[in-house]
């Protein structure tokens, strides 16, 4: 049983990760932090994972123009990791298959806690930089993905964009190469698609 607790590890996470975060504009307390960019919400957030003795940071980019995961419409202020239309991870290095282990001992943990303040800067970044700023961001990902690499379901969140920045045809384009990919049984998309090309 890892000797570290849950309790002191996030402790140390608040006195060397959140400083970093704070500086570049996250604000927020507890687990879960937010930075607002105009349409824009950045999310980070710490999940503990079961058996108690690891985490996954989470990261998520959501522009407030969009329904969330689930469909619904959140408070830019409210939004949480799990909304976010576009997720990922910081993970842990290979073979820590479980998230990031608090540790044995409190060496350990700081060398944890000291290994995931450089891919915050490594991997965060990268995350965070391809929703930077609007309308620059949406521009970027809708005229740099084919349609047809994208899972059909991803197509809507595209096509979505595309509407919201006036490029018709490119919206356009991301509905008919959902429409034409979705699996019969998802009735729901195909509905949602279908009503995005009529609207």
């Amino acid at each position: 049983m890892a000797t570290v607790t849950r309790a002191a590890f996030l402790k140390l996470l608040t006195q060397h990760l959140i400083p970093v975060l704070k500086a570049e504009g996250f604000e927020g307390t507890g687990q879960t932090l937010r930075r607002i960019r105009g349409p824009i919400i950045h999310v980070f957030n710490i999940q503990g994972a079961s058996g108690g003795k690891a985490c996954y940071l989470n990261l998520g980019a959501h522009y407030d123009f969009l329904p969330c995961e689930g469909g619904a419409f959140v408070p830019p202020a409210e939004i949480e990791e799990s909304h976010c239309v576009f997720r990922d991870r910081i993970d842990p290095p290979p073979g820590e298959a479980y998230g990031w282990a608090y540790g044995a001992d409190l060496a350990q943990a700081e060398e944890n806690v000291e290994f995931i303040v450089s891919e915050w800067a490594r991997v965060g970044h990268a995350f965070f930089a391809q929703h930077d700023s609007y309308p620059a961001s949406c521009e970027r990902l809708v005229q740099g993905t084919d349609p047809d690499s994208l899972h059909p379901a991803k197509t809507l969140i595209y096509a979505r964009m595309a509407k919201h920045l006036g490029d018709t045809a490119r919206a356009h384009a991301f509905i008919q190469s959902g429409l034409a990919r979705a699996p019969a049984a998802a009735t729901s998309l195909k509905a949602k698609l279908e009503a995005a090309l009529a609207g």
